[in-house]
């Protein structure tokens, strides 16, 4: 038999192994027997067939990467390296499983490590330590909280979705940084890294926000069911979102407005919904806040809590929803954004719906602030300026909508 008929073989072998590791918590034991120990063992008595039957015939060796590459010439030996893989990237696929089963780690939340495993190795086992790592900080321990009103521990209490998925998105920012100091490749005039890098960080910020406001929700709102549901959707929406984005980099290609064929035209709609779940967390937190008379908040402070929660899904929808019809961010201008403004890359020689965009998310953040002013200058239970700041800030959103809308850039001169 031939190596490229072995090789045909090999792959679906292992394939089982993947799916059994998946699907694992069906049935713990017969699966994790099946991907853990029957798989591999197959795979390694093919391994150790090929290596005693040609070892003989390679040239090379492992003492510099010149002999590495000579060693493999050997459609044979290349073969035996591959089915290496196979087998230990499927036992290290299997040991997270286990791991995770044995710390409390959710099936769900180690998906996205399982899959890494499985396309890159050692980038999967590295998602999944930065995951233990979350998991360890919070932190789904609720027993003992501390008065730390940002304490870590704290907010994995009044979050214990949210916040660990903060931590490992903080986290995995590392690799990142690394591929962008390694990686020189531009897309749109700027490293490719830069926009997963961006994304990182506005969701690590928007998911502590969350977990941050959730204390002040009503209990009989967050208790409920579809409250959970919801929050692992947008868990799953979140980790989807930063996985194409992420490939996207690597492939030196864009996640946004992609339609270059009709697969990525099918990714980039599914990602759009995506998008909007993972956005209307923001106002389901809002009903939970507004229905709850007990947050010991001043009426001001929960009113600007909830306006501006509320405010930030429908601006976004429509901010957002323009630049996918669009197709671009950019109306006029050179359509690059090697020149645009320090650190956003906002465009200098044109329009840029990203600010508006930017501002409509960050809703959620600005009359809340702006609220906690008011409530001092107007006193606690004035909830009248609060409002009038909220239409302020939706008329502001909506300028600088218009005026990138107008070809002209933010902050023009």
């Amino acid at each position: 038999m031939s190596p490229d008929a072995l090789f045909q073989i090999a792959n679906p072998i292992a394939l089982v192994g993947w799916l059994a590791l998946a699907f694992s918590p069906l049935a713990p034991r017969v699966l994790g027997l099946l991907a853990g120990t029957a798989v591999p063992l197959v795979l390694s008595c093919g391994y150790a067939a090929i290596v005693l039957a040609h070892w003989s015939t390679g040239q090379g060796g492992f003492d510099s990467l010149k002999s590495v590459e000579q060693l493999f010439q050997s459609r044979w030996l290349l073969l035996a390296g591959w089915v290496h893989y196979l087998a230990f990237d499927l036992l290290l696929g299997a040991w997270q499983v286990r791991t995770a089963r044995r710390e409390g780690i959710a099936h769900l939340q180690l998906l996205p490590c399982l899959l890494a495993t499985f396309l890159f190795g050692p980038a999967g086992y590295l998602l999944f330590q930065l995951l233990r790592a979350s998991h360890r900080a919070g932190l789904n321990r609720t027993a003992e909280v501390p008065r730390g009103p940002l304490s870590i521990a704290r907010l994995a209490a009044d979050s214990p979705r949210y916040t660990p998925l903060a931590i490992l998105l903080a986290l995995a920012m590392i690799p990142l940084w690394g591929a962008f100091l390694l990686d020189a490749r531009l897309f749109q005039g700027i490293n490719v890294w830069i926009k997963p890098l961006k994304f990182h960080f506005a969701l690590v910020v928007y998911l502590l926000t969350l977990a941050w406001f959730a204390r002040f929700a009503s209990p009989a709102v967050t208790g409920r069911p579809w409250w959970r549901w919801q929050e692992r959707a947008v868990v799953v929406a979140v980790v989807l979102e930063l996985i194409w984005i992420v490939g996207a980099a690597a492939l030196a290609t864009g996640s946004h407005y992609n339609r270059s064929t009709p697969l990525m035209g099918a990714i980039y709609g599914f990602m759009g919904l995506a998008a909007i779940l993972l956005t209307s967390a923001s106002t389901t937190l809002a009903v939970a806040i507004h229905r709850h008379g007990g947050s010991g908040l001043s009426p001001a402070v929960r009113s600007g809590l909830v306006w501006g929660l509320g405010l930030t899904l429908p601006l976004t929808l429509v901010t957002a929803g323009t630049l996918s019809v669009m197709g671009n961010h950019w109306v006029g201008g050179s359509g690059s954004d090697a020149s645009g403004l320090p650190l956003m890359g906002w465009a200098r020689d044109g329009g840029d719906l990203r600010v508006a965009h930017f501002y409509a998310t960050h809703a959620m953040h600005v009359v809340p602030l702006a609220a906690l002013a008011c409530a001092r200058l107007f006193g606690p239970d004035a909830r009248w300026p609060v409002r009038a700041v909220a239409l302020a800030y939706t008329a502001f959103v909506a300028g600088t909508f218009v005026q990138a809308l107008m070809g002209r850039p933010f902050l023009a001169a």
